[in-house]
């Protein structure tokens, strides 16, 4: 393998979810970047078995603030990507939501839409007639 650069300014270990970002964001700003991953390419990690689903409640705010932020990158994949409209592609965000069930288990889900009325995230409580 042959490298166009001597040297980096920054060096990422990880070309998954978490990695793969961080080097192209950073390569935005000028920087120049290397992303190391034990695996033979991008994304074969932990979430490459993920449904890939979108959503904002996580256990904690800070979670649940970063997926919130990040649906807009999503809905907006093409223009965040400098892509041109005709790249055919490009993966496609589908808004399609979820239910998750409110259990005894969960605490009927009371912390995580504290966190979702914190950041103004929109969701709906549907009672068991609605669901039906």
């Amino acid at each position: 393998m042959s490298n166009t650069h001597s040297s980096y300014d920054a060096i990422v270990i990880g070309a998954g979810i978490i990695g793969t970002p961080v080097a192209y964001e950073l390569a935005k700003k000028g920087w120049k970047t290397l992303n190391i991953d034990r695996l033979p390419a991008a994304g074969y990690g932990s979430t490459s078995g993920s449904c890939a689903i979108i959503r904002t409640y996580y256990s904690t705010l800070e979670g649940s603030a970063i997926a919130f932020d990040g649906i807009n990158y999503w809905r907006n994949w093409q223009d965040y990507l400098g892509t041109p409209s005709s790249d055919e592609d490009l993966i496609t965000y589908h808004n399609t939501g979820c239910v998750v069930l409110k259990t005894t288990q969960n605490g009927g889900m009371a912390h995580v839409t504290a966190l979702m009325d914190q950041l103004g995230a929109p969701y709906e409580s549907w009672d068991a007639e609605t669901l039906r």
